[in-house]
């Protein structure tokens, strides 16, 4: 294996990398498992060399360079959880290895191994499974997250910009990228590639603002017609089998959600005629129609 290890000693990462061996992964998702120790984590990947599932980066430039910029940008306040070094096998064509990461603080977003029991897109997490009831999580969960002061939305915004005018990739294609903490607010974890303009595979660079006011909205419920993240809608005939009160407080609460992401988006600069054509295109558990309505 080669190693690279930036931000923690050698003796503790090796020390760490043996530990995982004699543990049962903690989380999975598609090409990596995340082995929580302390507070760390040790994610075993198989494409360490890949940047945004399919730019080559086989010197690992690009990665380092990343895992600098990160550590940056979380000494200016940024909400990233920081990778510490990474070692990987160089004959494995895609990069089979380990990275070692700090541990987010708090708890997912929402945990997308349980909330897929209520996504129309079930069949595409099949490789996520979990023990817990989806019907008191997604309730408990949601009523959660509504509570959650405004600032921690502002705050959540403008790391969303920041990030993207850095030329970060976000990963939204999974609420559990996201973690909450009463403290440390928002988190972003699964950080590991630039956005494409990086690698001078589109011409023009990303707006941040312009991504935030469509992906801004990702602690909502979706609802089934949403054309942007389809396969996170809330399956109607799933959620049907919760109570009646039970689905009105939930929808409830996404309102309450969607008020504090928007109030953050033009907290941040976000133009009303921008909230207006991400409006256009999604729905919201709980908040029909808002784009026809004073947002």
């Amino acid at each position: 294996m080669e190693e690279k290890y930036f931000y923690i000693k050698p003796e503790k990462a090796r020390g760490l990398l043996s530990q995982m061996k004699e543990m049962k992964a903690a989380k999975r998702g598609v090409d990596r498992q995340a082995y929580l120790i302390d507070e760390y984590a040790v994610l075993k990947a198989s494409k360490i060399k890949l940047r945004n599932v399919t730019t080559r980066d086989d010197n690992l430039a690009y990665f380092d360079e990343l895992i600098k910029t990160l550590m940056d940008l979380k000494e200016q306040g940024v909400a990233v959880v920081p990778i510490l070094g990474y070692c990987v096998e160089p004959n494995s064509e895609n990069g089979n290895g380990y990275i070692i990461q700090s541990r987010a603080k708090g708890a997912e977003l929402y945990d997308d191994s349980i909330m897929k029991e209520y996504y129309v897109g079930k069949p595409h997490f099949a490789y996520l499974s979990s023990d817990i009831d989806a019907k008191e999580y997604v309730i408990s969960r949601t009523n959660l997250i509504s509570k959650v002061p405004q600032n921690h939305f502002d705050k959540f915004i403008r790391d969303i910009i920041i990030l993207l005018n850095n030329d970060i990739l976000i990963d939204f294609n999974g609420k559990s990228n996201f973690f909450y903490d009463d403290i440390d607010g928002f988190q972003f974890i699964d950080l590991d590639s630039h956005t494409d303009y990086k690698y001078g595979l589109v011409e023009n660079k990303m707006d941040g603002k312009e991504i935030a006011a469509y992906y801004g909205f990702t602690p909502c419920h979706l609802a089934v017609g949403t054309k942007l993240l389809p396969d996170f809608a809330l399956d109607e005939k799933a959620i049907s089998i919760i109570d009646d009160e039970k689905l009105r407080q939930l929808a409830m609460d996404n309102k309450t959600i969607y008020e504090k992401c928007k109030t953050a988006l033009l907290n941040n600069g976000i133009l009303e005629k921008q909230l207006s054509n991400s409006l256009a295109i999604l729905k919201l558990f709980g908040c029909c129609n808002m784009q026809e309505n004073n947002i």
